[in-house]
């Protein structure tokens, strides 16, 4: 499995413009339900349902795609880059690209690498996630980041077409920013 984020980056380049779409899709499409509806969402309904989103576009985008291959795990949604040697899952996550959420069977089987049934062993294992702000409602980035049992060994924020400048890259290493002190 490679885990050097210019090699992982640089392979998935050519997805990463779907990723953002994808993830901004299941976002702006959380965003038109009702106030009088997600009033009583916490932070793990509101992820669910934007997720849900992201997994039907994410169909959508990727599914008749060459060398493209969703595969369901134990009711895990996963896509095999076959041409990247990737496989990705969609995921509200964290600064550095941890899941937010209460980790499942299946996502711990995933981040420690373990055998799953209709899935190579070889891909390197990945999170695609999106990022909002403080608030919880503002979309702030989309990120790629290779998740292990300890944490993130990196997370890479995916710049927009539309928001890059000339010669810039799809791309950029993040790190946890730290809170100023008050």
């Amino acid at each position: 499995m490679e885990t050097n984020i210019d090699v992982v980056m640089a392979r998935l380049e050519p997805y990463l413009e779907l990723f953002d779409t994808i993830l901004r899709h299941g976002h702006s499409q959380y965003e038109q339900y009702p106030a009088s509806l997600v009033v009583d969402h916490d932070a793990s309904t509101q992820a669910h349902c934007t997720n849900r989103h992201i997994i039907v576009e994410a169909h959508n985008v990727l599914d008749d795609l060459p060398l493209v291959r969703h595969i369901e795990v134990r009711q895990q949604n996963l896509w095999l880059f076959e041409s990247a040697n990737s496989v990705v899952r969609f995921k509200k996550t964290d600064e550095v690209g941890i899941s937010s959420n209460y980790p499942t069977s299946q996502a711990t089987a995933f981040d420690d690498g373990e055998e799953l049934p209709g899935l190579p062993v070889a891909p390197t294992r990945l999170t695609v996630g999106y990022l909002l702000d403080e608030t919880g409602i503002g979309y702030m980035r989309s990120q790629v980041s290779l998740p292990t049992k300890r944490g993130a060994i990196w997370c890479a924020a995916i710049i927009p077409s539309h928001s890059r400048e000339a010669n810039e890259g799809a791309w950029y290493p993040v790190t946890k920013q730290l809170s100023s002190p008050i």
